[in-house]
């Protein structure tokens, strides 16, 4: 039997830790935070134990944390495109701001209406996840449909990771929570030719032992 050949392999990394992060509070899209000291820490520990790999081509969103989580790949000559598809999903009036109880409210009783398939209810002022894939799919169409065998990295944020997986993996964003994402988390997906796609990782933060183990 033929071994299928990979037509993608796809990296996909959640930015490292922001203030908002250790918090608690919503950034959205709408804040453009900065990575705290963890964060860059985390980002450097995810370099280090993957600089090894060559990737075709860096993908971050237009959201700075996201830049600052990839800066050390540009020691080793790689530039990074930008895209607004990577950008996290906009939560309206929950970003930035501590929550009050009823804001928690809306909150949670959204993210249970989405999984249980509404997915085109949102937030106050915010954005539904058929609107946050709307905006990643023509991007990821363009990568699709270029063909060729390549090995890409993608830096983003934890929600919108969710959106893009459970469609790639063709799960449908009902199935979202299963694509969970912790800061500086790997999620590794081959997509191939006519087969199923493959997750080969998924929120792998095995890099950061490294960060725990200098500490002791």
């Amino acid at each position: 039997m033929s071994k299928t050949t990979d037509i993608l392999s796809l990296f996909f990394v959640r930015h490292g830790e922001t203030d908002y992060n250790r918090r608690g509070i919503v950034q959205g899209s709408g804040v453009d935070s900065s990575l705290n000291t963890l964060g860059q820490q985390q980002a450097e520990a995810f370099f280090q134990a993957y600089q090894s790999l060559s990737f075709d081509q860096l993908y971050v969103s237009e959201l700075q944390r996201t830049h600052q989580t990839l800066t050390p790949w540009l020691s080793q000559g790689y530039e990074w495109k930008i895209d607004a598809g990577l950008n996290e999903l906009n939560w309206g009036i929950h970003e930035g701001v501590v929550p009050t109880q009823a804001q928690r409210a809306e909150f949670h009783q959204t993210l249970a209406r989405w999984q249980a398939g509404h997915l085109d209810e949102k937030v106050t002022q915010g954005e539904s996840p058929l609107e946050a894939w709307d905006r990643a799919r023509p991007f990821f169409e363009s990568i699709l449909q270029d063909g060729r065998p390549r090995r890409l990295l993608f830096c983003s944020h934890g929600r919108q990771l969710r959106v893009i997986l459970s469609n790639l993996m063709r799960l449908g964003m009902t199935e979202m929570e299963r694509f969970k994402h912790h800061n500086t988390a790997l999620t590794v997906l081959h997509l191939q030719e006519s087969a199923e796609p493959i997750l080969e990782k998924l929120n792998d933060t095995s890099h950061l032992n490294a960060m725990v183990n200098s500490e002791k």
